[in-house]
């Protein structure tokens, strides 16, 4: 299955489609500079740019579009502008969607979308033909020490609504959304195969946990473990620490995204 990456930051999301649907990102679409540079390193696939002025029927044709679309307009932590906010790029996500037409759309952003833009973004799905489920799910609850609540959003076309067939996932009328489904458990194996892809990062006793302070300000390098990534996925890409900071902070936990469609897709 192929996927197309939008506001793709340093991949977090795309980390756990890919693990969680056998899927291999094939193009991403990422304005900024210094995550630019971090997909070329890790993903080497074609970068598209800025998703305003992308020609979306230029493009190679993908089963699974994923977007973690700037939180800022929606966070508590900002001033919630909303739509009236420069960096709302909804618009723009909604019609490459319109035009690519995935199977499988999933989306991500702050807590805080849901009191301000979420009817808004579900009812231009429905105009675009796609019906949606979504969840709340915490980075603790995939063993994180923090919470880090994020939104996550599956949506799909509504010509080909999801039914449940036994010990499968989800599948559509027209194309099965991929393998088998295992009842969830807390270490089940699917949770485990994704850590060992991750380097087990919150089975702390394994690991060598980062010293929190380097020269006096928090280490990237202990934040970087805190999200869950692969010792040096960010922290060796040759930017500043403040840039590191940044797109750490802007990221979602993978082991997280992987939880939240496993709840989405396999638990009724």
């Amino acid at each position: 299955m192929k996927i197309g990456s939008l506001c793709t930051g340093y991949g977090g999301l795309d980390m756990a489609v890919e693990a969680y649907f056998n899927a291999e990102m094939v193009w991403c679409a990422e304005i900024d500079k210094y995550a630019s540079q971090l997909i070329t390193k890790r993903f080497n696939k074609p970068n598209h740019g800025n998703i305003k002025t992308i020609d979306w029927n230029q493009l190679e044709s993908i089963d699974i579009l994923t977007a973690g679309y700037p939180c800022q307009p929606f966070s508590h932590a900002g001033y919630r502008k909303g739509s009236d906010d420069e960096r709302h790029l909804w618009p723009y996500i909604k019609e490459a969607i319109s035009i690519l037409r995935p199977n499988i759309v999933v989306l991500e952003n702050v807590r805080g979308h849901l009191s301000l833009g979420f009817k808004e973004v579900l009812a231009e799905l429905t105009e675009i033909g796609y019906d949606a489920k979504w969840k709340i799910v915490r980075a603790s609850d995939v063993g994180a020490p923090h919470q880090r609540a994020r939104l996550f959003i599956v949506a799909y076309p509504n010509s080909k609504r999801l039914q449940r067939k036994s010990n499968q996932r989800y599948t559509t009328t027209k194309c099965s959304v991929i393998n088998t489904c295992i009842e969830h458990q807390p270490h089940d194996r699917k949770m485990s195969q994704l850590r060992q892809r991750f380097t087990s990062r919150f089975e702390m006793h394994l690991q060598t946990l980062p010293h929190a302070l380097d020269k006096n300000r928090v280490s990237a390098q202990f934040v970087e473990y805190m999200m869950g990534l692969p010792q040096g996925w960010v922290t060796d890409i040759d930017i500043s620490w403040t840039q590191q900071l940044k797109m750490l902070g802007n990221g979602v936990v993978p082991q997280q995204a992987y939880f939240a469609l496993h709840q989405l897709l396999c638990v009724i």
